[in-house]
């Protein structure tokens, strides 16, 4: 929905000017909190690398959060139905990280191997704080960006279709896994149809969360070995459900959106926009300084 001038607050610039942020963000502020705590830092990564420059950008446009972010109330039902179908997604995950570890060079897979190893010796040594924040901070963090902010801006530019793929390919880039890149690119688009299909970005943390907390759980339980590959019939079902996923996404998209983002224009909050600067600019000096003292 566009402002009074009936012309759009955001649009692609908008989200990929963010999107820069967000990954310089990740960089300079991520990398280091992390590097000082897993946990912790995963928490303020989420938070002021990934969320802030959403939410800087919502106040010095002056838009009101929830309408455009999308926290409008959904209904039992479709939390359940979201829930079902995140849970439902793994075997297509499965389908696609396997299928592009055959044709990736040899290096990334074995980037990805030693990747998949590092995340189980984490989870085994912080099982309860991690499970809780893959759950948690990741969901909300990454939703209120890339379903909640970029979803809208890229589609009043491009259109829906275009902006589901584009939202899905950024939130996979992020990642930074080029063998898992097509599996994670296919959740950002199953949560980008979430949020679409309901209208509420609700549907789509909910459907991260589960996705996380299966992620997590086949961690812990030691269900993810590199070496050992998916069961045939989890592979063939992952295909299967794969061209179902297809199918349902186009008949998703062609229908219109029950809470399209509603860019409800008031003046520009710059106090708010002032104080999540200087919590960004602070972080950044911080992340700088365990540089150079590193």
């Amino acid at each position: 929905m566009a402002d009074g001038s009936e012309q759009p607050v955001f649009g692609a610039g908008s989200a990929f000017a963010a999107y820069v942020a967000l990954l310089f963000g990740m960089a300079v502020i991520g990398a280091p909190a992390q590097a000082h705590g897993i946990v912790l830092g995963l928490w303020l990564t989420e938070a002021l690398a990934i969320a802030l420059p959403a939410a800087f950008a919502l106040s010095v446009a002056g838009v009101r959060f929830g309408p455009y972010l999308g926290f409008r109330w959904i209904t039992g039902k479709q939390a359940l139905i979201a829930a079902v179908v995140a849970a439902a997604n793994q075997p297509v995950v499965s389908f696609l990280t396997w299928a592009e570890r055959l044709i990736v060079p040899a290096r990334w897979v074995a980037d990805f191997d030693a990747k998949q190893r590092m995340l189980d010796a984490v989870f085994a040594g912080n099982a309860v704080p991690m499970t809780i924040t893959v759950i948690l901070a990741a969901p909300l963090g990454e939703e209120l960006f890339f379903r909640g902010f970029a979803l809208p801006a890229l589609r009043r530019s491009w259109g829906i279709a275009a902006a589901v793929l584009v939202s899905g390919a950024l939130f996979s880039l992020l990642h930074l896994d080029p063998v898992g890149f097509l599996g994670l690119m296919e959740i950002g688009i199953l949560l980008a149809a979430l949020r679409w299909w309901t209208g509420s970005l609700w549907a789509a943390i909910i459907g991260h969360a589960v996705n996380n907390g299966i992620a997590g759980g086949a961690f812990l339980l030691g269900w993810e070995d590199p070496d050992l590959p998916p069961p045939p019939w989890v592979l063939a079902l992952g295909a299967v459900l794969l061209l179902i996923g297809v199918i349902g996404l186009v008949r998703v998209l062609r229908r219109p959106s029950p809470g399209e983002a509603a860019a409800e224009r008031r003046p520009s909050n710059w106090a708010a926009a002032g104080a999540l600067a200087v919590v960004w600019i602070a972080s950044v000096v911080v992340g700088l300084s365990s540089f150079r003292r590193g």
